[in-house]
């Protein structure tokens, strides 16, 4: 949830303590405005009303709303990421294909339940520019890294580049339908996305299993 503004006057936090709440304050006003009016709509005055701030205060922390854009693009993806991580790396000794299947699952439930934040790093950053989707490139490469961990224990010998265009796949899955308006349908997309990551590296058989298995955990939770 966004920050709530500071009272006016004084209010006795310490210096840093009050940058930290300000520029927290405006990258969660930046999702909710990008989401709601778009990247190409979106304005300073938009961010700093919903944040609380002025805009002198916006200034004095980013140099434009391009650089403020980044920076939340920065908070938002690496939630992702730790998201990801933290689901994959908390079974280590469980096999690839599983830690994996929990990574996707993890992200789904993340987006679904922050639908401003699936917009906003979904959709919207494609119309950020050139910088973001520098950016935007190198978080996709890192959650490539997590994928190709199934090279380990693959028979198959896919091509180097197995893991990059799987996870562009995994994404344009993503985009589709949070730009449709259907976040909320997200994990029901986990089985099919199950086989999807896995199959390159395990073959249809075994990917299978993992299809089979994220649809039993759906049941499971409905």
């Amino acid at each position: 949830m966004p920050d709530q503004p500071l009272p006016a006057g004084r209010h006795g936090l310490p210096g840093e303590t009050l940058t930290e709440s300000q520029r927290r304050r405006i990258i969660n006003s930046m999702v909710a405005a990008v989401a709601e009016r778009g990247y190409a709509e979106t304005r300073v005055v938009d961010v700093v009303e919903r944040a609380g701030v002025s805009r002198a205060t916006f200034y004095d922390l980013f140099d434009d709303l391009d650089d403020c854009f980044l920076a939340t693009f920065d908070f938002v993806s690496g939630r992702l990421l730790d998201t990801a991580t933290a689901a994959y790396e908390e079974s280590p000794d469980a096999p690839w294909a599983e830690r994996i299947r929990a990574a996707m699952a993890a992200v789904l439930e993340l987006l679904v339940s922050w639908p401003e934040g699936a917009r906003f790093a979904v959709v919207e950053v494609l119309a950020a520019g050139q910088r973001a989707l520098v950016r935007r490139d190198a978080v996709l490469r890192r959650f490539a890294e997590l994928v190709d961990g199934g090279r380990a224990q693959s028979h198959l010998n896919p091509p180097s580049i197995t893991s990059v265009a799987v996870v562009g796949g995994v994404q344009e899955v993503l985009y589709g339908e949070v730009i449709h308006g259907a976040t909320a349908q997200l994990p029901a997309r986990l089985p099919d996305l199950a086989y999807w990551l896995t199959q390159p590296y395990l073959g249809g058989e075994a990917a299978a299993v993992e299809r089979d298995g994220a649809r039993a955990s759906l049941r499971r939770t409905a």
